[in-house]
């Protein structure tokens, strides 16, 4: 048995404080909750309110993860944000956290790889576990969509939303924690989907929603295939499926292609909408007191750039 690193301690979320439903969207676009459920399956997303961003909602899930794991900040001896979506250049919203929670002097970075981004920094907490650089991580995904997006864009502006998810990661023993990971990225696809900086206006997000979902639905039971059996994993071994939450229809797809009981397929883009690389990390509290050791979670995470990345976590 492969050693596995980053047994998880303990996970936290956080959201944007507004609840935006689909009803509160057709006040203001050519639109209906209909058209946007069917097609996305999103009913609702938050978005942040007055003096929230990407770093509050950060540091929020970050402390809610600290509290679970029953650990202090000061314990941490790393953290890394993935996030596309921080409001300033620098500082990066890893080193804010680390202020906020007691982990000031500690080793902090951000990570961008957008809506891949937080399976993209699993692998790099895994590896610094691994190589004994770190010996406890503190993982987030945070994303403030709506300081990219053109809220009345009806293309965008119905699929994304505000928040946060992080993941309190201990070295262990070798038996729990990630065991493989799967990255890839494609620059020639970049112009599928671009955006400016925060809260720049005159670059807000567009993609080519066509051409993403092809690659999605194709890209997705690659990853979970290539990393099942390069590993030796059956599908009975795996407890979970934690998908980017791009969009219904793109996990529906993927799951009838791999065949995957809904059972194992972890989606809550119905409440939250795309958060981009909060996501996976956001989904673990609704799983968590289940899980099963000695099974395994498979997390998949897709987005623009175009970037692709998978992990192979053993409980």
């Amino acid at each position: 048995m492969n050693r596995a690193y980053g047994k998880m301690l303990g996970v936290g979320r956080a959201l944007g404080g507004r609840v935006v439903t689909n009803r509160d969207l057709e006040a203001v676009l050519d639109t209906s909750d209909e058209w946007i459920s069917t097609r996305t399956g999103i009913r609702e997303r938050r978005f942040v309110t007055e003096g929230e961003s990407c770093v509050t909602l950060a540091v929020e899930a970050s402390r809610r993860a600290l509290e679970h794991a029953g650990v202090p900040g000061s314990s941490v001896d790393l953290i890394i944000c993935a996030t596309s979506t921080n409001p300033e250049s620098m500082p990066s919203v890893a080193c804010l956290v680390g202020e906020a929670v007691g982990a000031a002097g500690v080793g902090a970075m951000d990570l961008s790889a957008a809506c891949a981004g937080f399976a993209y920094a699993a692998s790099v907490a895994g590896a610094m576990l691994a190589s004994g650089v770190a010996n406890r991580v503190l993982l987030v995904g945070a994303d403030e969509m709506t300081s990219i997006v053109d809220v009345k864009d009806r293309s965008t502006g119905i699929l994304f939303g505000d928040g946060a998810g992080a993941v309190v990661l201990d070295r262990g023993d070798g038996s729990s924690g990630f065991v493989d990971h799967i990255l890839g990225a494609d620059g020639r696809m970049a112009p599928l989907g671009r955006a400016g900086h925060p809260g720049d206006g005159r670059r807000p997000l567009y993609q080519n929603g066509r051409e993403i979902f092809r690659f999605a639905v194709r890209m997705f039971p690659e990853m979970v295939e290539k990393i099942m059996a390069r590993n030796g994993i059956s599908p009975d071994e795996v407890q979970y499926i934690i998908p980017h939450q791009a969009n219904a229809r793109i996990i529906q797809a993927a799951a009838r292609k791999l065949e995957v009981p809904e059972e194992k397929l972890v989606v809550n883009v119905d409440r939250f909408g795309n958060t981009s690389a909060a996501s996976i990390p956001l989904s673990y509290p609704d799983i968590y007191d289940g899980l099963e050791p000695g099974r395994y979670i498979i997390t998949v995470g897709f987005g623009f750039g175009l970037t692709w990345a998978a992990n192979l976590y053993r409980i």
